[in-house]
């Protein structure tokens, strides 16, 4: 039978919430100012709901798209290259820097949240798979986050915590992308002292020079109010698509109160990814590992 400092240490170390971690620790008898006392400076999961929106580059005909969403009920429309938001279907819109085969395009999402979000996606990439989409180098698949609630410094925290986990984000991501990926999206290594120096948004901007070809864009507030996390290569793989876009969810999140002085030397060490989170990008980064 274990003792109770084993067992306060078991919750201590659980990748829960400060409230889960208190009604646990309350079940052992602990009063809450020793509780408070034994959190204090304790690590918790990130909790926390938030916006997003997914861009798939990939390559799909557009009959096999209408045929495939009469059967998935997918709610889409087909125009003109633009940015404009708003609108509560998937729509397929135009990208040049998407070539290579034939019938490119690019699935933007409206936006989603929870539960419901998430299960709109998996059907529209359900559509995409059934339609017979397909992707290469050229694609990428493009995460907006909310970020109209964040401060100034939250928003740069964002910046910063990228950068200095940028070279372990590197180890799971095709190599393709981890270089400059022909100018769409470079390193923030290069700027990190000018974002470490950036106290608003107009210095994000600044700092990486106002080009939003970088693996975390800042040229996407102003016009849609989200943070754009550009990294990632294109796929139509739903359990890689959510896997990325929690992780850049969390990491939003999780910059509201933390913020890096040094880089991260492993994904073990990444402080808002839960275990299964870990063990699936440590499964991607040995993959490429191999390759």
């Amino acid at each position: 039978m274990k003792t109770l400092n084993e067992q306060v240490n078991e919750i201590k170390a659980a990748n829960t919430s400060k409230n889960s971690k208190k009604a646990a620790l309350a079940k052992l008898g602990i009063t809450p100012y020793e509780i408070d006392l034994l959190l204090e400076g304790v690590e918790c999961a990130t909790r926390g709901r938030f916006t997003f929106g997914v861009e798939i580059e990939c390559f799909v005909n557009r009959g096999a798209i209408r045929t495939a969403a009469e059967h998935t009920g997918m709610a889409y429309e087909y125009e003109g290259y633009n940015h404009r938001d708003g609108h509560d279907y998937f729509k397929f819109v135009t990208d040049a820097s998407v070539r290579g085969m034939t019938d490119p395009i690019e699935c933007v999402s409206p936006v989603l949240a929870g539960v419901n979000g998430k299960n709109a996606l998996k059907n529209a990439v359900k559509t995409l798979n059934t339609a017979g989409a397909n992707v290469n180098q050229t694609c990428g698949l493009h995460v907006h986050i909310g970020a109209s609630k964040l401060t100034a410094k939250q928003y740069c925290n964002v910046f910063v915590n990228y950068a200095y986990l940028e070279a372990v984000i590197d180890t799971f991501m095709a190599r393709s992308r981890r270089a400059d990926n022909a100018g769409y999206a470079h390193t923030l290594q290069d700027h990190i002292f000018y974002l470490e120096s950036a106290v608003t948004v107009e210095d994000i901007r600044r700092a990486l020079c106002n080009d939003r070809y970088h693996k975390v864009n800042a040229e996407s507030y102003r016009r849609h109010k989200t943070i754009e996390f550009r990294q990632h290569a294109g796929t139509t793989n739903y359990e890689k698509i959510i896997n990325w876009v929690s992780f850049c969810g969390k990491l939003v999140i999780w910059s509201k109160k933390n913020r890096l002085t040094a880089p991260v030397a492993s994904i073990d060490e990444i402080p808002f990814l839960n275990a299964e989170e870990k063990s699936f990008f440590k499964a991607r980064a040995s993959h490429f590992a191999s390759l």
